[in-house]
């Protein structure tokens, strides 16, 4: 949605509201509750508006900060079994895409526990299923901060993409292995939108 400014995708979203203010959509085709989403856009739009994805203000550090707290405490009790499994998968990968973006300090949330969390909660998923699916954004998410030595993480990660794009016939699947493995040789961080990593395909 490149063309969409936050205000479109707040009203849009703000659609899903109850009256009690809270937000809520089916899970029939997309499985990250609407109130995660909402975060999900406001981070991108945070680091969209930013001048200099490498030299971001310390004022901008706290927002992304807050973001991170609101979504380390986000409320998931209304879910149980598969359906929170999947949830937590989104919640976490949110958090990791919040701290890869703004990098932020290792102190404000714990990345390696969140790493281990969403790997613990994706593995309950059944494979080749609708909700299986769903995982492969929040997860390529955590494949790019897993530490060089997770070998088993990062086999189980290669084999789920694998599955998916050999069963939905899925480009984005294969080219997301690509771009993990890129990144796990190099041993470095990478810029998704540069030109030159993976020759500037669309990953996810």
């Amino acid at each position: 949605m490149p063309h969409w400014s936050i205000e479109d995708i707040k009203t849009t979203l703000g659609r899903f509201k109850t009256p009690s203010g809270k937000g809520e959509w089916g899970f029939d085709v997309f499985y990250c509750p609407v109130d995660l989403f909402d975060y999900l856009a406001d981070i991108t739009f945070l680091c969209k508006v930013q001048p200099d994805s490498k030299n971001i203000s310390q004022e901008v550090i706290e927002q992304a900060m807050l973001f991170g707290k609101a979504i380390d405490q986000w409320d998931a009790s209304d879910y149980s079994g598969p359906r929170l499994d999947i949830v937590e998968v989104w919640r976490l990968g949110i958090l990791l895409y919040l701290i890869r973006l703004f990098q932020l300090p290792e102190g404000s949330l714990n990345t390696t526990n969140l790493v281990s969390s969403i790997f613990q909660y994706a593995r309950t998923i059944p494979p080749r299923t609708s909700w299986g699916y769903s995982m492969s954004w929040p997860l390529f998410q955590a494949g790019l901060l897993l530490p060089v030595e997770d070998a088993q993480n990062k086999t189980w990660l290669r084999s789920m993409l694998y599955n998916n794009f050999y069963t939905l016939g899925c480009l984005h699947q294969k080219l997301a292995v690509e771009a993990l493995e890129q990144v796990w040789k190099s041993g470095k961080d990478c810029v998704l939108s540069d030109p030159e990593f993976l020759e500037g395909k669309l990953i996810l």
